[in-house]
């Protein structure tokens, strides 16, 4: 499956990934331009066409990041309603053609779930597939122009990224596993919800409606509990993340004033500016990676289906 959107859609991924990155690395020149214009205004005694020439940048920046950006975002909603509509086409097909042992290890549920919850969770893959290797580009740029700024000491969201590793990992394969467990406890309740849909009359005649109904509810029950666990680790996942950014302007400049480093206006401006930059990729990281999971799993439930048996 992936080979196949690949194949069928690269020229617009390729498109919209190029365009992606010149709009991450347009994100950095207002920052480096922010240092430029107070040293140009502390000094005086610049040349004017160079402060002209600096507003001209700072302005233009952001317009070009601002164009690129709604680019980006159209393109990759073209590619992902496309990936979206193809894989319920071909889920729908591969349903008509089961055999009889395929369709019934899979059941009305499981197929109507594959469908409907998997396949659109295409929509906005292609957004945070293109954020896991643009925000750790763009991490590294912003530590890179940190350290021309304060030295050793840009390397603070490095070394918290470090020692933030293990958990994140842990968190990613938990958040992973309860992907996996939701989609099976869904499949499973929208079966009996289907089967007794299919036999209504019948549960109508034996006055059966209040087991029905409590069974489907424990089916629900069952389901809410393992929602309700993924997006317990789903919270803790953003808490450590997202908090994380909160810390980097304190640690950082404490670090660069415990290595003796003098701070001066145009040195704190533009390092500021820097640092709201490396906290986006430490904010949207993991949201992307959350995101990508979720389309792992259900991309492998799809191929599942479009390799079971048919009819012959």
């Amino acid at each position: 499956l992936k080979l196949s959107i690949l194949q069928c859609w690269w020229p617009l991924l390729a498109l919209a990934s190029t365009l992606h990155v010149i709009e991450v690395a347009l994100q950095f020149v207002s920052p480096v331009l922010i240092k430029m214009i107070v040293r140009f205004i502390d000094a005086r005694d610049g040349r004017l066409f160079l402060g002209i020439l600096y507003a001209v940048g700072y302005f233009m920046a952001p317009l070009l990041q601002n164009i690129l950006s709604c680019c980006f975002v159209i393109h990759c909603r073209r590619l992902g309603m496309r990936t979206w509509g193809a894989t319920s086409c071909m889920v729908f097909e591969k349903s008509l053609r089961l055999s009889q042992p395929a369709a019934a290890s899979y059941g009305p549920g499981a197929v109507t779930n594959i469908m409907q919850v998997d396949s659109a969770r295409f929509d906005f893959a292609f957004f945070h597939l293109n954020f896991i290797f643009s925000m750790p580009l763009m991490l590294v740029l912003g530590v890179v122009l940190l350290y021309r700024n304060l030295g050793i000491a840009a390397f603070t969201p490095l070394l918290v990224m470090g020692v933030m590793f293990p958990l994140n990992k842990m968190l990613v394969k938990r958040l992973m596993n309860l992907s996996r467990e939701t989609s099976i406890a869904r499949d499973a309740r929208i079966k009996v919800l289907m089967e007794v849909v299919h036999a209504v009359r019948l549960v109508k005649m034996l006055a059966w409606e209040r087991r029905i109904m409590d069974l489907v509810r424990q089916m629900r029950d069952a389901e809410m509990r393992r929602i309700a666990r993924f997006k317990a680790f789903e919270v803790l996942n953003g808490l450590v993340w997202q908090g994380m950014p909160l810390m980097l302007p304190v640690l950082t400049f404490g670090a660069f004033l415990a290595l003796g480093g003098i701070l001066d206006t145009a040195l704190v401006f533009s390092s500021l500016a820097l640092l709201d930059m490396v906290r986006i990729p430490m904010n949207l990281f993991p949201q992307a990676l959350q995101v990508v999971i979720q389309v792992k799993v259900g991309m492998d439930r799809i191929e599942g289906l479009l390799s079971a048996e048919e009819i012959q």
